[in-house]
């Protein structure tokens, strides 16, 4: 402000004050309308009237900093969810919460007004926690085993049982309340609320408020969990327009296992889930094909057991020898294998369902799919064929779990009940990012080589094929190789990288704030610009993967230095590019150990190839 009574205060601060200043020298008057149309849920017009009212004073300072600190507290499943609360927090001031007629509990010192519905219900969870004991009966007609009656529950036993405070002396059911209270402790507090987005502006905010002002912060709530509103593909449920789906219908159509994998696919965040049917229909196929495929899988482990020496195939399921050593892509299947089940357990105890779904049930499929094709010629090893199925049921569990108890008891033969299976004692607690990254870079060359090999065939056709024997270079062909002659590939592997990433290397390190874990962005911008590298154009996007890794693995990503033996990797891997790409032969050649032994086309390829990102050569075997 800069005239007036208020001169120098920050506006934000006195509009209060002028409010009141206003009011009082006669010069304003308080006045309110609605920012729109209210319509009510009977769908008619309503109308402001002016009465007696009572208000909580949810702005007082006091309060809201122990309500603020209520919801630092809390997990909220997600940033969102936990800004609109702060959001509505900080514009929350006076409540009008009583009215005259309807449910609610009468005002204690002014018997005239009920509170209304939303205030009135913030804490009522905290009656669960006994209520088995009070009354058998949904209307407590029925008293409950501890023989209590409405009247015995005054004020002073609410007061000992929910808060702690003493009974009078001699109360006649001191010895039950003691019980009460035991049940009540043992309980609460509420491990985590569940409600639609709709309340949290109201009544969530309440319960937040009122649980920070009636108990101490050991029974505040631990958690908040808001959701949107069910779509049916795409469109809202509506009778009338016939997009309707009940949940027993769902069942009729789809069977319970499907159904729920559905809604976990439908989505967790605070916005709308949406229930596919396709989904649901693509559940019943998936989770039948998964079952013949562990079916078949039993079978090539009971045949195995009579031969453990030798090597056993049956449909698609190859496995090698039961003493056979672990290779690199077993140790990489058994690595992605535990860092899977680590993920999917965190969603499940965040409860974000669709992300356990997605890590442990398609990409745990989609896996298994990967081992079993590059282990086509060797054979899969029995030990991580047992401890995948093992996995995958119980990942599936919760959201499957009559497929599940199917497959536990009557494939796999087991006695006891698949809901009694907990994590593996021996699960690792962190990741192999080593074996990991090495997953990950066959998965790359797999990918560059097919797509290089498309490239080249595009570029044929185009020509029109000569019918020569010539050699191409996948990343910068000047020959085009015969499409439909029998093809050769040539992997280059480099052991230093170029001086350009060094030097991106070097200034990332310099403009990294490991206390922060952040990157100074500007500085590193100009830096780069400096040192003369933003003149390539890889240089970039070389920095941001590298970035990436940082945030991944920390300070460690700055070693360069492979965690694998890249030569090594692409020789085991070989057989699984000749057999899924259709190579009669590849050749993993060395840069440092070559020589001046290459033609033209393998030295311009060989000079491209950096550690991590090997040259590929196409040509005509």
């Amino acid at each position: 402000m800069s005239v007036g009574t208020f001169a120098g205060e920050p506006v934000q601060q006195v509009k209060d004050k002028v409010h009141q200043l206003l009011v009082a020298s006669g010069s304003g008057f308080a006045y309110a309308e609605p920012e729109k149309p209210v319509t009510s849920r009977s769908a008619d017009d309503c109308v402001v009237a002016l009465c007696d009212q009572w208000y909580f004073d949810y702005g007082e300072s006091v309060w809201k900093a122990a309500a603020e600190k209520c919801l630092a507290s809390m997990e909220t499943y997600g940033e969102e969810t936990r800004h609109q609360f702060q959001v509505v927090l900080d514009w929350l001031k006076q409540w009008a919460c009583v009215r005259t007629y309807g449910l609610g509990s009468r005002v204690p010192w002014d018997s005239n007004y009920l509170i209304e519905s939303l205030s009135d219900s913030t804490i009522y969870m905290s009656y669960y926690t006994i209520a088995h004991l009070l009354h058998r009966s949904l209307d407590g007609s029925k008293p409950g085993p501890l023989a209590i009656l409405p009247a015995d529950m005054d004020n002073a036993a609410w007061d000992y049982v929910l808060l702690g405070k003493p009974l009078p002396a001699g109360h006649s059911k001191a010895k039950e309340m003691e019980i009460l209270r035991r049940s009540y402790q043992y309980w609460y507090p509420v491990d985590v609320r569940s409600t639609g987005r709709d309340l949290v502006q109201n009544h969530m905010i309440f319960f937040i408020y009122i649980h920070s002002a009636l108990f101490p912060e050991s029974e505040w709530p631990r958690a908040v969990r808001i959701n949107g509103h069910l779509l049916l593909n795409g469109e809202k449920m509506s009778k009338s327009t016939g997009n309707m789906l009940t949940l027993s219908e769902s069942c009729r159509l789809y069977g319970a296992d499907a159904t729920r994998v559905a809604l976990a696919d439908a989505g967790d965040s605070i916005d709308d889930a949406n229930f596919e049917m396709q989904t649901a229909d693509a559940a019943i196929r998936n989770l039948h094909t998964l079952m013949e495929w562990i079916v078949s899988a039993k079978q090539a482990l009971a045949k195995l057991e009579e031969t453990p020496s030798g090597s056993v195939q049956i449909d698609d399921i190859v496995l090698c020898a039961a003493d056979m050593p672990f290779t690199t892509a077993d140790r990489i299947f058994d690595a992605e294998m535990d860092d899977l089940v680590l993920k999917t357990a965190e969603d499940y105890d965040r409860t974000m369902y669709r992300n356990a779904l997605k890590n442990g049930f398609y990409s745990f499929v989609n896996l298994r799919n990967w081992y079993v094709e590059f282990t086509s010629t060797r054979g899969m090893n029995p030990a991580l064929v047992r401890k995948w199925i093992e996995r995958q049921v119980l990942l599936i569990t919760p959201i499957a779990p009559h497929w599940a108890e199917h497959v536990w008891q009557t494939i796999m033969g087991n006695t006891g009940s698949v809901m009694d299976l907990r994590l593996p004692a021996d699960m690792p607690t962190a990741t192999n990012h080593s074996l990991l990254m090495a997953g990950d870079y066959v998965r790359k060359l797999a990918k560059a080589v097919r797509d290089a090999d498309i490239a080249l065939q595009k570029r044929s056709k185009k020509k029109g094929g000569n019918g020569k024997n010539t050699a191409a270079s996948a990343a910068a062909a000047d020959h085009t190789p015969v499409v439909d002659a029998p093809k050769s590939l040539d992997v280059f592997i480099a052991s230093e990288f170029p001086s350009w990433q060094e030097t991106v290397i070097s200034v990332l390190k310099e403009n990294y704030d490991a206390s922060s874990k952040t990157f100074d962005d500007k500085a590193l911008v100009a830096a780069m610009g400096k040192k003369g590298v933003l003149k390539n154009k890889k240089a970039m996007p070389f920095a941001n993967e590298i970035k990436k890794r940082v945030d991944l693995i920390g300070s460690a990503a700055f070693d360069r230095a492979l965690q694998f033996n890249e030569a090594d990797l692409v020789s085991e891997a070989a057989s699984y590019l000749k057999s899924s790409l259709g190579f009669a032969r590849v050749n993993v050649i060395r840069t440092d150990a070559v020589g001046d032994g290459l033609t033209d086309a393998q030295a311009k390829v060989a000079q491209s190839a950096v550690p991590g990102e090997p040259g590929l050569l196409i040509f005509n075997a």
